[in-house]
């Protein structure tokens, strides 16, 4: 258990630092941390939104939420609890959560998710041996309820065949992608024999609807939803994805965000899957493929100098 009040500023540096590994972050952060004495603050960043591709921020307190729950394990395999304050001023919609370290025994399951954050890979290649386990999907199930959202399995074949079309049709490739990574992320879309595709920063993965076809290995297709759809929905979903791939993380599972919801695909998963609840992300997660090399960590363009500052400090981004 910490000896101070306060977590040291190498202690804060730290959990940061974790922050940067979430899902969502491996391009430059929507998301700037702000430093007090006593707390945290979790700001958007307005200039990073580009508002043609997030009009509303979903994806921006999305992103936020992610790290939020990363800042929080990270914390609390420290020996820190956090108390946490979402959207505390109404009149300032960038404030997105206030953290607050505490002296005392954080709770025991998310200290036991710390040490998945620095293992956790965004591994895209076709999963291998026996389909996951129901209980294994229960625990999965449990720790998105921990963080307010519900996760759906998608069992229906016409559902996940029409789930990963339109999932294929909307991905687009990462400018940082390497071309094997590329690959891999259109072997898991299409065919077990996979398709070679362009690396260009923003070209669309090349998948016409007649060729698209559920995943061929033995990966368990998800849906995040939350109860409503607003601007504390999206930061708790993404708090959510964070718990759900850490603990898939912590079962040896492989896992993945497919993509993000379009409008058109949220009406019908809601409809489909969520059942009326707002459907947030896709994702899966798998058995690791066996015999293949293991993917090094992806690792956010940011540092920690990028996303951090005091909060008596000017602001270089106002929240």
């Amino acid at each position: 258990m910490p000896n101070s009040r306060v977590p040291s500023p190498a202690a804060v540096e730290a959990a940061v630092a974790a922050a940067l590994l979430a899902p969502g972050a491996s391009d430059a952060p929507l998301w700037q941390w702000r430093v007090g004495y006593r707390t945290l603050h979790l700001c958007a960043e307005p200039s990073r939104r580009r508002a043609a591709d997030d009009p509303a921020g979903q994806w921006q307190a999305f992103s936020g939420g992610a790290a939020l729950h990363h800042l929080r394990i990270a914390f609390a395999g420290l020996g820190w609890a956090c108390a946490v304050d979402r959207l505390p001023s109404p009149g300032e919609p960038d404030r997105l959560a206030v953290v607050t370290p505490q002296p005392g025994e954080p709770n025991s399951g998310e200290a036991a998710l710390a040490t998945s954050i620095a293992r956790r890979r965004e591994d895209l290649r076709p999963c291998g041996g026996r389909p996951v386990p129901s209980d294994c999907l229960d625990r999965l199930s449990h720790a998105a309820a921990r963080e307010g959202a519900v996760l759906h399995p998608v069992e229906d074949r016409a559902v996940r065949r029409y789930l990963m079309t339109a999932v294929g049709d909307g991905v687009k490739v990462p400018a940082q992608m390497r071309r094997e990574e590329v690959y891999a992320r259109s072997a898991s879309l299409v065919a077990s024999q996979g398709v070679l595709v362009r690396t260009t920063a923003g070209n669309r993965l090349p998948l016409a609807r007649s060729e698209a076809e559920p995943r061929s290995d033995n990966a368990s297709l998800l849906v995040l939803s939350t109860p409503g759809d607003d601007r504390l929905d999206w930061l708790r979903a993404g708090e959510a994805l964070s718990s759900v791939l850490l603990t898939a993380t912590g079962y040896g599972l492989s896992s993945g965000r497919l993509s993000r919801t379009g409008p058109r695909l949220r009406e019908t998963l809601a409809e489909r899957v969520t059942l009326g609840q707002a459907p947030q992300a896709v994702l899966w997660v798998g058995r690791p493929p066996v015999g293949v090399k293991r993917l090094q960590l992806t690792r956010s363009q940011a540092t920690v100098d990028d996303v951090l500052e005091p909060l008596q400090a000017p602001a270089k981004h106002h929240c």
